[in-house]
């Protein structure tokens, strides 16, 4: 396997030359600021690029082009990755190898179009998909209270500040969606191309060269190329006295959402230590809060615990009875003093280990999951695999209990039923 960087016009290709699969993986990433008033234009650009392009008059020829080129499956996301979002477009087609010639080429092109060459009409996007995509999101919103999970964590979010601004509430956050219109949409969409930071990645048995010829034709890029760019958001304060928030549903569970935050990380801490804290406090069915909470208590449909190392926060979910929220909230804390004072088993230290081990084993053996271990690599500075499994091998049981201190809940979000 080859990893293979080019500077190119403005951005940077990356393509990592293998023979182990019959497809070829595509990834566009644009990484520009996050924003407090980025939120309002994430979801409909994602929605709306996926839908149009200005080589094709609608989504039906939209399809019969994909059909020609052996369906290539693709997908348009925005993601939060810490200090910025990523417009992202990943894809997978099958290699020419197996086709016809010249379909690397066509499927390339016609992936790219979606990103780079939006159908725009008088200085906006096509009208008519974008009001009904506006119309699918704001749906999408208005019955978030229907997913009480969704709920829980969007809620959470906004009661807990990990950003350096206070985001958007769920009714703001409509009312501005409401207002949004196709000009403004388009002139977010330009300020991204033109401020971005654009990363193209190849993946698959193919001819690096080659690949970067057709780039070379294919994509004019005039957005910012920065050296490096922080991804991470330090947190510096958390509340002394967590703040908890009670909000009734007439849902029969409960959903709760205990959101931490870790100070003074090293970049050691964050990479592997965290790791091993996560999975061993709640990453699966031998964790102590499974086993405590779930298992002995009978207190939780489900609990688990979620690092966001970026942020250097953790959110413990759980679904309980409303009833047993002091129960439940005092056993997360105990497993979390216990944690502390390193009661916990060198079965479940080293288990966890493994399980470590056997992630890094298993990246190989896609191509999504090889992407997006270089994009991480690159993008976030994690180190290579190679190096990953050294340095988790370093991590000692007092490392957990060292960081365990550094671990701090901030803010309670429960979402109480009726039950």
């Amino acid at each position: 396997m080859d990893y293979l960087d080019f500077n190119m016009d403005n951005y940077e290709l990356h393509v990592i030359k293998t023979d182990r699969f019959k497809t070829i993986f595509y990834n566009i990433s644009i990484r520009f600021d996050d924003e407090r008033e980025t939120e309002r234009y994430m979801s409909m650009l994602s929605r709306l690029l996926v839908q149009t392009s200005s080589k094709y008059d609608s989504l039906r020829e939209i399809n019969l082009a994909c059909a020609s080129i052996y369906d290539p499956s693709y997908s348009i996301r925005v993601l939060s990755s810490g200090k910025v979002d990523i417009l992202s477009l990943t894809a997978s087609f099958a290699n020419e190898k197996y086709t016809e010639e010249g379909m690397n080429e066509a499927n390339l092109k016609f992936l790219t179009s979606f990103i780079f060459e939006p159908k725009i009409i008088d200085n906006g996007f096509d009208r008519e998909v974008f009001n009904i995509q506006k119309e699918k999101l704001l749906e999408y919103y208005k019955t978030m209270k229907d997913r009480p999970q969704d709920y829980a964590k969007a809620r959470l979010t906004e009661e807990m500040k990990v950003n350096k601004y206070d985001i958007m509430k769920l009714d703001e956050l409509i009312k501005s969606i409401e207002h949004l219109t196709a000009e403004e949409l388009y002139d977010f969409y330009k300020k991204i191309m033109s401020e971005g930071k654009l990363d193209i990645f190849v993946c698959g048995d193919v001819d690096p060269l080659e690949i970067k010829n057709m780039f070379e034709k294919m994509i004019k890029f005039n957005g910012l190329n920065p050296k490096k760019i922080n991804h991470l958001v330090k947190q510096i304060d958390y509340n002394k006295q967590e703040k908890i928030v009670i909000e009734s549903s007439c849902n029969t569970q409960s959903n709760l959402v205990i959101g931490c935050k870790l100070l003074d990380l090293t970049d050691f801490e964050r990479k592997y230590v965290f790791v091993l804290y996560s999975w061993i406090l709640g990453g699966g069915m031998n964790s102590l809060l499974t086993q405590t909470v779930r298992e002995k208590n009978s207190l939780c449909y489900y609990i688990y615990a979620s690092r966001q190392s970026l942020f250097d926060t953790m959110r413990i979910y759980a679904g309980i009875n409303g009833t047993d929220f002091e129960k439940t909230y005092d056993l997360v804390k105990k497993e979390m003093i216990n944690m502390e004072k390193g009661n916990f088993s060198k079965e479940l230290f080293e288990g966890v280990k493994e399980i470590y081990y056997n992630s890094l084993i298993k990246i190989e053996d896609g191509q999504s999951d090889l992407v997006g271990s270089y994009t991480s690599e690159l993008f976030t500075g994690n180190d290579s695999i190679s190096d990953r499994k050294k340095q988790m091998a370093k991590v000692t049981k007092e490392d957990v209990m060292n960081l365990s201190k550094k671990v701090h809940i901030d803010t309670v979000y429960l979402l109480k039923g009726e039950r």
